[in-house]
């Protein structure tokens, strides 16, 4: 039984859609839904109930979850165990990932991990591009959004959820602002995918385009009034005096997790380390 199937099947779970489980995966919504579909029929058990806004699981489907879940942890007990059989180890970590989840995630991790396994070598590179990055064995685990995962295999650690900031009481007392209504305002727009997707560019009437791999210098500009930003909440926290943050609707969320080289030569370290994130 195909482990990437059981991972689509667990995402989807837990999306309750098949379609956003399929974006996860960089997968079409009709592909998905047919893989799935297939690995039901091979299964002999129906998974899921198809509702018209996502999609619902069985008393099957909540029977086997669990040992879907199992399955995957004993997948990577099996891959360390093999490893510390070849007494073919390696002592460093190379961890690549976004400055955000570096600063905001990834730090009281390190530490604690550090703590527990001294032994372990940790070089950490932090770039805005990863794409290609695991392929390219530039780093053994590589934590980002799902496009930078190329084909490998990758677990869902949590969705970050897209904010609107705007100058501080620009919009009063206001939690929330509307799709629509950003297009009214100057906006600093930045070339992230996720933003790209959810709006047409071509309606905003005053649009300032930010390229730089330093997302927050761009609230600076918010601060001085030239426009409202959409940036992710991970990027945001402790960078946000002199403004306020507003919910987008519909809202808008991307997917953070981590996947990694399946190198036997690095495997004690590298699933020590996965141990420890899950956690």
């Amino acid at each position: 039984m195909e482990t990437f199937k059981i991972k689509a099947i667990l995402a989807a779970a837990q999306y309750k859609s098949l379609s956003r489980a399929a974006e996860a995966f960089s997968y079409t919504p009709s592909a998905f839904s047919h893989m799935t579909a297939a690995f039901e029929k091979e299964l002999g058990v129906k998974l899921f109930h198809r509702r018209p806004n996502g999609v619902e699981l069985t008393k099957e489907g909540q029977l086997l979850l669990s040992k879907f879940a199992a399955m995957l942890d004993s997948e990577t007990e099996l891959m360390q165990t093999v490893a510390e059989l070849t007494d073919n180890r390696s002592s460093e970590l190379r961890i690549a990932t976004y400055s955000s989840i570096s600063r905001n995630y990834l730090s009281g991790i390190l530490k604690r991990f550090k703590t527990a396994h001294p032994e372990i070598r940790l070089s950490v590179t932090v770039a805005d591009n990863l794409v290609g990055w695991l392929d390219e064995d530039k780093a053994d685990i590589v934590f980002a959004t799902a496009p930078a995962f190329g084909s490998h295999e990758w677990c869902l650690i949590m969705e970050d959820e897209y904010l609107a900031v705007t100058p501080q009481n620009m919009l009063g007392d206001r939690d929330v602002i509307t799709r629509e209504e950003l297009y009214e305002y100057p906006q600093i727009f930045t070339d992230d995918k996720p933003l790209r997707d959810y709006f047409d560019v071509s309606r905003f009437k005053e649009l300032t385009y930010f390229c730089s791999e330093d997302d927050l210098s761009c609230i600076d500009m918010v601060r001085e009034g030239l426009g409202i930003v959409v940036l992710p909440s991970l990027a945001l926290k402790g960078n946000t005096a002199g403004t306020s943050l507003l919910r987008l609707e519909p809202r808008l969320k991307r997917p953070l997790g981590f996947a990694y080289r399946k190198n036997l030569k690095k495997a004690p370290a590298l699933h020590n380390f996965i141990r420890f994130i899950k956690k």
